[in-house]
């Protein structure tokens, strides 16, 4: 008898609530050559009763019933008694969309240098809600880096060629192991195998609260952490140099930490830093990117004990206006209004409707799909648009797009056109901005650039639809990011980090008076012109307009856009009034407390300020539990009419009867203010 090409392996303990689902699923797969070989791992629901039914039913599957030995063990007992070339893994609670085993087998029958291939999938909640799309990176080079940061293979996805299980001894037996997956992978990967997912959603994977990833979230923790220290050190023994590089890039890629690094530190706090970090902390400082690149790094972990370092080495990669900015988000002095040299007075002009600015990252596909959106926006407008390319990295050439360019009569610089140059250059009457994996809806825009020309509206903001750029549909499309958003308002729409300078078109005098150095804050330049325009404006949001195509995880192995967007929306944030962050609270004077309470105040006056869930507990926080009669403030007061409750019992709670008094006080006169003089209602 011909063996089947695959062989499903489900193992199975108590999930009869989902098991005829998830059977169903491998059952009705549009490819039909497999067996479906079902270890129940000694299951005590009705588990066993539907499993003898199904296998009754259909001869693909093969049952195996066995004493309860853990999930590495029941999956190992699976394959040792099939006999596929492949090797599927399926849980007993997800589902496999139709195609699943056809397109994986298909890639690796293409591929004979892939020994392992997952896919992207969709998250289902135990209720049967769609909770959005994870993502994994397609290509081996990735995936290799990624294995020694977190899951970058999502097991229950996976096929595997059965020789490379074999080549590692298959699946760890010992129970105390939480993390059978992670570890086969890992030490396949060591052993030289390589791994890669397909960008189709082919899995549906279940948020189960009784699976082991919920039921013993800190002891599988504790398997990962022991796990991936374990595969990094045996890399570090086998190639020193690629485990120094490999530390390198995924600590300056994720300078902050992985999801699994703080999953880790949520759940195992005690739990020490990685072997990854503690190689890189020990990786000597050849350059000066690399004593730069450390002290970030140091600096976004533990801003209070880092700053010094990191601001002398901004000032010697010729930083001053960020190193003078990191004094003012400590509190040690104001920002010097001459390290402010692109500060803007733009002066209107009626020459031109609309500049638009399409920012130039790299020479990609990405860049050339925007350029030529670029291009038919200007063909089919009534009005007059000019194009005006700005280059985010400035040693990037722009010459293989030079000819399409200059033909179609952009502006633009042959070594890079930066920010503060194009905004100055600009002649339009309104701006709108074209940014990295932004694209326009051509028909859509138009209307909202003529209504706005026509109407003179000063500013409107477009809400994007996202797609995930490594993940695709059934049509082959990238996937529509489905996850459920809130009703979009200036405050969540700041909240929830999606304003972009892409995301507005505005009237150009909005920008008048616009403070920061636009050149030392680099790629993050695009987020603070829109956070900027956000905080400073009111504005109609119109629906439609914008799709952003989100990228997959870039090994890009550089801290410095995060610093550079944490310390602009810092600045933003309160005012540009100079406030210190919050873990510096503690060394304010009574005189500097006295200070920041009034500039916040006169800030939010102004409207240099917004209140909105991003800042207002550390502003809470401060007047709360630090400033001296705060009722005397307007923007307290401000704060307190909005959560009175809260206010009145943090200061009883702490004895300062004082200010409670005074705050009860002023709530009461409020109350009555607003009924005495409302007008009645008919």
């Amino acid at each position: 008898m011909v063996p089947p090409s695959i062989s499903v392996i489900m193992a199975v303990y108590n999930t009869q609530r989902y098991l005829t689902e998830a059977i169903q699923s491998i059952l009705s797969q549009s490819f039909t050559d497999f067996e479906l070989v079902i270890v129940d791992d000694g299951s005590t629901d009705g588990s066993p009763e539907i499993l003898k039914n199904l296998a009754q039913q259909d001869s693909r599957i093969k049952l195996i019933t066995q004493v309860n030995a853990g999930i590495g063990a029941a999956t190992q007992r699976g394959i040792t008694e099939s006999q596929g070339e492949y090797i599927a893994i399926m849980d007993s609670d997800d589902i496999s969309l139709p195609d699943r085993l056809k397109l994986q087998k298909q890639f690796l029958d293409q591929h004979p240098d892939i020994d392992a291939v997952g896919s992207q999938w969709r998250m289902l909640h135990a209720d049967g809600r769609d909770i959005g799309i994870d993502t994994h990176p397609l290509d081996s080079e990735r995936i290799s880096v990624l294995m020694y940061a977190f899951f970058s293979l999502h097991h229950p996805t996976t096929m595997i060629r059965r020789h490379a299980l074999e080549k590692v001894g298959g699946y760890s037996v010992d129970r105390s192991c939480l993390v059978p997956d992670y570890d086969v992978f890992m030490r396949m990967q060591l052993a030289g195998c390589r791994f890669a997912n397909l960008p189709e959603i082919l899995f549906i994977w279940r948020l189960n609260p009784a699976s082991t990833t919920h039921h013993k979230a800190r002891a599988q923790c504790a398997s990962v952490a022991e796990v991936r220290d374990a595969g990094f050190n045996q890399l570090l023994l086998n190639d020193p140099l690629q485990a120094a590089d490999t530390a390198k890039t995924v600590i300056c890629t994720f300078p902050t930490g992985t999801w699994q690094d703080e999953r880790i530190k949520q759940l195992l706090p005690e739990q020490g830093p990685s072997l990854l970090y503690r190689t890189w902390r020990n990786l000597p400082d050849a350059t000066s990117g690399d004593r730069l690149n450390k002290a970030l790094v140091l600096w976004l972990e533990k801003p209070e004990l880092y700053c010094e370092t990191l601001r002398e080495q901004l000032l010697v990669n010729d930083k001053p206006w960020l190193a003078a900015l990191l004094n003012a988000y400590r509190g040690i002095e104001n920002l010097d209004p001459a390290l402010n040299p692109d500060t803007l007075a733009i002066i209107p002009s009626n020459q031109i409707a609309v500049s638009l600015f399409v920012t130039y990252n790299q020479a990609g596909e990405d860049f050339n799909q925007r350029l030529q959106q670029a291009f038919a926006l200007k063909a089919q407008a009534k009005f007059s648009i000019e194009i005006i390319v700005v280059s985010v990295k400035p040693e990037l050439s722009l010459k293989p797009f030079i000819p399409s360019l200059a033909t179609h009569d952009c502006i633009f610089d042959e070594n890079g056109l930066a920010w503060h140059t194009a905004l100055h250059r600009a002649k339009g009457a309104y701006f709108a901005y074209l940014e990295d994996n932004f694209r326009f809806n051509i028909d859509v825009m138009l209307k909202i650039l003529a209504s706005h020309i026509q109407h003179k509206t000063s500013i409107s903001f477009m809400p994007d639809t996202r797609y995930f750029s490594e993940a695709c549909d059934e049509k082959g499309q990238p996937a529509l990011d489905n996850q459920f958003h809130p009703v979009w308002t200036r405050s969540t729409l700041l909240g929830k980090n999606r304003v972009q300078s892409s995301h507005f078109i505005h009237h150009r005098s909005l920008l008048n008076n616009l403070k920061g150095n636009l050149a030392e804050l680099g790629v993050a330049t695009g987020r603070y012109l829109g956070r900027y325009l956000a905080i400073r404006n009111e504005f109609n949001i119109i629906d439609g307009a914008v799709s952003y195509f989100m990228p997959g995880i870039i090994l890009n192995a550089n801290p410095l856009p995060l610093f550079q967007q944490t310390v602009g929306d810092w600045y933003l944030d309160y005012g540009m009034t100079n406030f210190p962050d919050f873990v510096f609270h503690d060394n304010l004077s009574k005189s500097e407390i006295s200070h920041y309470a009034q500039t916040l105040s006169t800030a939010w006056l102004n409207k240099n300020l917004y209140v909105y869930q991003g800042n207002i507990s550390v502003l809470e926080s401060f007047y709360l539990n630090r400033v001296n009669l705060a009722i005397r403030i307007p923007l307290f007061r401000y704060l307190l009419a909005h959560n009175k409750k809260t206010y009145l019992l943090a200061f009883w709670r702490k004895k300062d009867y004082l200010n409670a008094t005074l705050a009860l006080f002023y709530c009461v006169y409020q109350t009555i203010a607003v009924r005495l003089f409302s007008p009645y209602k008919k």
